[in-house]
C-alpha cells in the first residue's frame, strides 16, 4: 500500500464503519463500538499491512472518544473534525448517497483532500475535571426526574422519592468538593477559570464546564470554537427560497446547555452583549434567535479571554 493510509471512520453509539484508502486500494468494514471491536480493527489493519494511519472521524459527542484514545495509544494520527465540514464537502461534491459505508468513505475523502488538525488526548486534570462535571449534569437529569415524579406519586412513595432526591443531593455536594480541591490543586485551571469568570454572566459553574469541554489553546479562533459548540449559523436553502439563518447545532451539546443562562443574564448585564442583542432585536430576529446568538458572543469573549491571558474588557471586547 502507499505511505500514507487513510482511515475513515463513521462512528455511532453501537458500532462505527471505517474505510480504509491508500493508492488504489480500498477496503471497508464494520465494527462494534467497545474494546473488543477496537482490538479486531486493530487486527484487521495489522492484516492489510497498513502500517501507521490517519484516522479520521466527525465530533459527535461522546462515542468517538474511547476510540481517539485507543488509536491514539497505538501510535495511530487521528483527526476528530466539525461534521459541518464534512456535510458542505460532501455537497460540494455532488454526494447524494446516505449509508454509513458512504459517510465512511466520504469522512476518508475529506482527510485526504482537506487540512486537518491532529487530536491530542486531554490532560489528566481536563480529563478528571470533565469526568467530575459530567457526573454532576448526570445526577442533576435523575434529581429533575425524581423531583417530577413526586408531583404525582402517590403519598406512600414519596418518602422513597424524597430519601433519593436527598441522596442525590449529597453526592453532588460531595462532587462540588471535588471540583473545589482540584481547581485549587492546579493554579493554571484556576486562572483560566477565573478568567472566564470576568466576563459578566458566565459564573463559576458554567465556567467549569467550558474549561473541561472545550481545550481553548488548541483552537486559531474564536469561529472554530464555536463550530465546536455548534453555535456557527447555518443557513438551509431550497430552489430559490432562503431560510432564516439557523445555528447548526452539529457539535457538543453540552457547551451550549451552559451557556444558555449565562447568555440570558449577559443580555441584561454584559454592555458588550446587550449592545449586540439589542442590534439583532433590531433587525427582526427572535427572543430565541438573540439568546442563540449571544451564546456565540460569549464564547468569541470567552476565547478572548483565555488566548490574551487577561480578564474581560469591555472596551477590549467591543472592537475584537
Amino acid at each position: 500500500m502507499a505511505e500514507k493510509a487513510v482511515l475513515g471512520i463513521d462512528i455511532s453509539k453501537a458500532t462505527f464503519d471505517v474505510f480504509l484508502k491508500a493508492g488504489d486500494e480500498s477496503h471497508a468494514g464494520q465494527f462494534d463500538n467497545s474494546v473488543a471491536g477496537f482490538k479486531q480493527l486493530k487486527k484487521w489493519l495489522k492484516s492489510r499491512k497498513t502500517g501507521r494511519v490517519h484516522a479520521c472521524m466527525e465530533a459527535t459527542g461522546a462515542y468517538g472518544v474511547k476510540l481517539c484514545h485507543f488509536l491514539h495509544s497505538e501510535g495511530h494520527e487521528v483527526s476528530v473534525v466539525n461534521p459541518l465540514r464534512v456535510k458542505r464537502y460532501g455537497e460540494s461534491d455532488l454526494r447524494r448517497n446516505k449509508t454509513d459505508k458512504s459517510d465512511a468513505r466520504l469522512i476518508a475523502d475529506f482527510c485526504l483532500n482537506k487540512k486537518t488538525s491532529l487530536w491530542e488526548p486531554p490532560s489528566e486534570e481536563v480529563l478528571y475535571l470533565q469526568s467530575l462535571t459530567r457526573r454532576i449534569e448526570s445526577l442533576q437529569k435523575m434529581r429533575s426526574m425524581e423531583s417530577n415524579r413526586m408531583e404525582t406519586a402517590p403519598e406512600q412513595v414519596k418518602g422513597s422519592i424524597e430519601r433519593i432526591i436527598s441522596s442525590i443531593d449529597e453526592e453532588i455536594r460531595e462532587l462540588e468538593k471535588l471540583i473545589k480541591k482540584h481547581f485549587d490543586d492546579h493554579p493554571d485551571l484556576r486562572h483560566k477559570k477565573d478568567l472566564l469568570e470576568s466576563i459578566p454572566g458566565i459564573g463559576g459553574k458554567s465556567a467549569r464546564v467550558l474549561l473541561s469541554e472545550i481545550l481553548f489553546e488548541r483552537f486559531e479562533s474564536a469561529r472554530q470554537v464555536a463550530a465546536q459548540a455548534g453555535l456557527t449559523p447555518s443557513r438551509e436553502q431550497s430552489g430559490t427560497t432562503l431560510d432564516k439563518t439557523r445555528i447548526s447545532k452539529i457539535g457538543n451539546p453540552r457547551i451550549r446547555r451552559a451557556l444558555l443562562f449565562p447568555a440570558m443574564t449577559a443580555i441584561k448585564h454584559n454592555a458588550v452583549v446587550r449592545s449586540f442583542a439589542a442590534r439583532l432585536e433590531r433587525n427582526g430576529l427572535t427572543p430565541m434567535q438573540v439568546v442563540c446568538a449571544s451564546k456565540r458572543k460569549l464564547l468569541h469573549i470567552a476565547f478572548g479571554v483565555i488566548k490574551n491571558d487577561r480578564p474581560f474588557d469591555p472596551n477590549f471586547a467591543q472592537v475584537a
